[in-house]
């Protein structure tokens, strides 16, 4: 057995619930988390990426691997 995720368009819900009935295929559903979710950062990544975006924190570009590595 296999498991997959989708998300279906509220439009089309019923027409894919009757294709996959059809198929005999079994569904289940389930509430969309927004925060705590693992596609959700936590508080310290969410701030890090807002600081990225507006440039904070940045050192030069990586251009070698390995220099990038060492600096660590």
């Amino acid at each position: 057995m296999e498991t997959l995720t989708i998300n279906i368009p509220d439009k089309k819900i019923a027409l894919v619930k009757q294709l996959l009935k059809e198929l005999g295929v079994t569904i289940s559903t389930t509430q969309k988390k927004d925060k705590g979710s693992a596609n959700s950062p936590n508080a310290l990544t969410a701030s890090t990426i807002e600081d990225a975006h507006k440039g904070i924190g940045l050192g030069k570009p990586i251009t070698n691997i390995n220099d990038f590595v060492k600096s660590l």
